[in-house]
């Protein structure tokens, strides 16, 4: 039969040491990574001749530390990038590292705390010369874990949002998008955290429930009449209430639109307006309108042009707008001064039970108070609908395809952004003010004021949100808005791998920049991996107490055992249970591959000889691994293309272990010509599939291995290293059904199988016997078979099992299959008993309203334990070739 070429796997750069007796993870990884990064293995150049596979890294937090999220979207990372670089592609992982604006200040501040500091004591300047230090000290932390789980993206492109490329990309997106319209200051409702002291994006507000009270409160008319109730869950607000607002649609209200109420605290008279934007079902269908501290209320406020004006300060207690005993009171005590004020006046109806969305810092957890303040702001609609039909052309695809809904429906409601921020640490805006507070917009200090020409200006010390630098991440590390190769040959990226619950702080942005700025999205695809939680199906979090550090898992199993655990269990689209028993089964399983080669190395001496491999002629067990290499390596191929991690990790394993070490390699222990040459080529090939997820294990095995080139990744992918032979999947698959028959029999307990080496078949088709007799090698070796015979007649004396229309026989002494009858029988009588006992005590109604939990649980945990027994005993019963063995069928599971 024809060979698939086997060029790249025959050869040998040179006898390697002796492979050491035990695999041990801690000894070669760390080695092996400095080995890579001192070759610069992980960088890239851009080459036009090769088809591109770029991914831009999710920039971590300068403070951040690895986590499980990290282990989950980095790691897949880091696969798919060393997959397409063994495919041929010109691949590269663009790394980075984000300044994290309030996440980095926060942390600063708490050290600044332990010194008895605060940061007004520093300063602005000297403040982010502190921080620049912090960075310099704790910022290479997490690359340092990176790279003990064997990340490898090109360190030598390495980039900081705040470096001084990035930092001119985004003053030029801010100057340009100025000068379009598209950036504007003005007085509008915004999301202000009183502990950060600055401004949030709605997508930094994150929305909790939690149980507060609805207040039903009377608008008494302004001719006396009883006016209209409203219900609130924020009485303290009150004083900045416009109007109170009703459905044009109610017939309840529709008498009083028009007309005029008092405002039960600041009383002053305001009008009752109809808007379709009331919902008629919540409390009374009225609804009071506070365009200073609701953004529902702007909006409607807006339409109506009614007065704005905000009464919680930007430290979060009540301004001099309000009636005096309220002022300079915290928020929530001025709530209960109002309920009670109220109450005083009989203006308080009522109170219930309300659930309400909370908005919180997406840092700091503190309570968000929406305020009127003066803000820059992006105009979102112009650059959102490029967006959105990027997406519904294709031209931008979301795996899994439910997120696709999701990124479009943010785009159809989206509001302008606020993007200055009331921090030191960022990007200050390029913008400049005369004394007159005339604004001036450009890179460097302007020598006057374009509109009044003083020469006296200052910086804004407002800083730009974080996600503002993100969105230009794409196209800013490829050197924009330099003409770079880079950009030409790299942009767009192929793939973006990130987490989804920042769909619209970054990925949604980041295509609206990229077609606005470079005119092409900014990636073909994004993918969300699976969250990973705990076995019980809960995220991890540190208040659970669940959370798992990955740079454990690595120092306990090792990277590639850790690797491989975490995405094993990554199916496409499903979040994932945790199981860290599925690390410790991977370094079982690195441990059994290392055995494999150690074997195949110490049985063929001439794999590790440095001279080329001669390949005889294969037989049936040569042409099924070959076949089931084929097939395995087009799965493996077909899983990559769907980011089902989880298939390609367990068809690799199912192939290495179930194969190739518990077939192939016990069959290749006869030492036949043709074994040496398939083991180089199917071992050689199984380092290759499995390397981009467990890249240490598979290098070092590799290096021992007949193999072409330096590194495994050179050598490329075994897109032909194995070979379809359906003839010989089907006749192998015969004799493993055949073997698997004869093993079930001897496993019959008191069975001295290793006496019987004999078998009989009955009912086989001359090609069954034909195969059975010209593959009697393989049959002695997955079968212990040492005669398979085919007499006309079965023995007097025999187990028995049925392997499709072939009845498979073990000849034994007739004295045994008596023994064994008569003591099965009583086993099952006794189980058999116990089972009818346990049925009618679960049957009882009393006995599960009164046992506790555990007890029913043990039961019936023991109930199924013995009707698996009853049936496990029928089925011996049957091989025992027992007429009776009815009677002691397994029953049906009841309730």
């Amino acid at each position: 039969m024809p060979r698939p070429n086997n060029a790249n796997m025959a050869k040998h750069d040179g006898p390697a040491a002796p492979i050491a007796d035990k695999y041990d993870p801690a000894a070669l990884e760390a080695r092996w990574y400095a080995i890579w990064e001192a070759e610069g293995a992980f960088h890239a150049e851009p080459d036009p001749a090769k088809p591109p596979f770029v991914i831009p890294m999710p920039p971590p937090n300068i403070t951040g530390r690895a986590h499980m999220g990290h282990g989950s979207t980095y790691t897949v990372m880091d696969v798919l990038t060393r997959y397409h670089r063994m495919r041929g592609y010109n691949a590269v992982w663009l790394p980075g590292q984000d300044h994290a604006a309030i996440a980095t200040q926060n942390v600063i501040e708490k050290e600044l705390a332990k010194e008895g500091l605060t940061r007004y004591d520093l300063g602005p300047e000297k403040f982010r010369e502190r921080a620049e230090r912090w960075r310099e000290t704790y910022g290479h932390i997490i690359y340092e874990q990176f790279r003990a789980l064997g990340f490898g993206p090109d360190w030598q492109r390495d980039r900081y949002t705040m470096d001084a490329g990035l930092s001119r990309a985004v003053s030029k997106v801010f100057i340009d998008l100025y000068r379009e319209g598209l950036i504007y200051r003005g007085l509008r409702l915004v999301n202000w955290c009183p502990h950060c002291q600055s401004t949030l994006s709605d997508s930094e507000v994150e929305r909790e429930d939690a149980q507060g009270l609805l207040y039903f409160v009377r608008y008494a008319g302004e001719d006396g009449s009883d006016g209209i109730v409203v219900a609130t869950t924020r009485p303290e607000t009150i004083f900045a209430d416009a109007a109170v607002a009703v459905h044009p649609d109610d017939a309840r209200y529709a008498r009083l639109v028009g007309k005029k109420v008092m405002r039960p605290l600041s009383r002053v008279p305001i009008p009752v307006i109809a808007d379709a934007a009331v919902e008629t079902d919540f409390g009374t269908g009225a609804l009071k309108i506070t365009p200073g501290h609701d953004q529902t209320d702007a909006e409607i406020g807006e339409r109506h042009q009614l007065p704005a004006v905000s009464v919680i300060g930007f430290d979060a207690k009540m301004t001099d707008a309000v009636e005096p005993q309220f002022v300079g009171l915290d928020r929530f005590a001025a709530r209960e001064l109002a309920v009670a004020t109220l109450r005083e006046r009989g203006l308080l109806v009522r109170e219930e039970p309300h659930v309400i969305a909370v908005g919180t810092c997406y840092r700091c957890d503190t309570i968000v108070e929406p305020l009127l303040s003066l803000q820059w702001f992006v105009k979102m609609k112009t650059l959102a609908e490029p967006a959105l039909n990027a997406s519904r052309s294709g031209e931008v695809r979301f795996v899994p395809t439910r997120y696709t809904r999701i990124y479009e429906g943010w785009l159809e409601r989206i509001r302008d952004w606020c993007i200055s921020r009331q921090i030191w640490l960022g990007h200050r805006l390029p913008v400049w003010y005369c004394p007159d507070d005339h604004v001036n917009v450009a890179e460097a200090k302007p020598a006057a004021c374009a509109t009044c020409g003083k020469p006296a200006l200052t910086q804004s010390d407002d800083t730009l949100d974080t996600w503002f630098s993100s969105a230009l991440w794409p196209f800013s590390i490829l050197g924009w808005p330099e003409d770079t190769e880079e950009l030409r040959v790299w942009y767009p990226t192929q793939l973006l791998i990130t987490a989804r619950e920042i769909i619209f702080l970054w990925v949604a942005r980041m295509v609206m920049m990229g077609l606005h700025f470079i005119g092409r999205v900014p990636f073909g695809e994004v993918f969300f991996p699976p969250l990973i939680m705990d076995e019980q199906g809960r995220k991890m979090s540190k208040s659970l107490g669940n959370s798992l550090d990955p740079m454990e898992l690595v120092e306990r199993f090792g990277a590639d055992a850790t690797r491989f655990g975490i995405v094993g269990q990554m199916h496409a689209g499903q979040d994932v249970r945790f199981s860290v028993d599925r690390c410790e089964d991977a370094r079982k399983f690195g441990n059994k591959i290392w055995q494999a080669a150690r074997f195949a190395l110490i049985t063929f001496p001439e794999l590790g000889e440095g001279r080329p491999i001669e390949e005889a002629s294969p037989d049936l067990a040569d042409r099924w691994i070959l076949d089931a290499l084929a097939q395995t390596v087009a799965r493996v191929e077909k899983a990559a293309t769907e980011y089902d991690f989880s298939e390609w990790a367990q068809t690799a394993y199912a192939f290495i272990k179930n194969q190739l070490c518990d077939v192939y390699i016990e069959i290749a222990k006869d030492r036949a010509p043709s074994r040496a040459g398939v083991l180089a080529r199917t071992l050689g090939a199984a380092m290759q599939l499995l390397h981009p997820i467990m890249p240490f294990l598979t290098e070092e095995l590799w290096q021992h291995l007949p193999h072409e080139g330096d590194r495994i990744e050179a050598a490329g992918w075994p897109t032909s290293a194995g070979m379809l032979d359906p003839i010989a999947r089907d006749e192998m698959s015969t004799l493993l059904a055949f073997g698997e028959t004869v093993r079930k029999l001897r496993a019959m307990p008191q069975l001295p199988y290793r006496e019987l080496r004999d078998v009989t078949v009955v009912g086989a088709d001359a090609p069954l016997l034909a195969l059975l007799r010209r593959e009697a090698t393989i049959v002695r070796t997955i079968a212990r078979a040492e005669h398979v015979h085919a007499p006309d007649g079965k023995p007097q004396a025999s187990l028995s099992m049925r392997m499709g229309d072939v009845e498979v026989l073990l000849p034994v002494d007739a004295s045994f299959v008596e023994r064994e009858r008569a003591l099965l029988r009583k086993e099952l009588e006794k189980a058999q008993t116990e089972v009818e006992t346990l049925e009618h005590k679960l049957g009882s109604s009393g006995f599960r309203e009164k046992a506790p939990p555990a007890v029913v649980e043990k039961e019936e945990a023991r109930l199924a334990q013995l009707r698996a027994t009853l049936a496990k005993g029928a089925e011996r019963l049957t091989s025992l070739g027992a007429i009776s063995e009815a009677t002691f069928q397994s029953p049906p599971t009841k309730g």
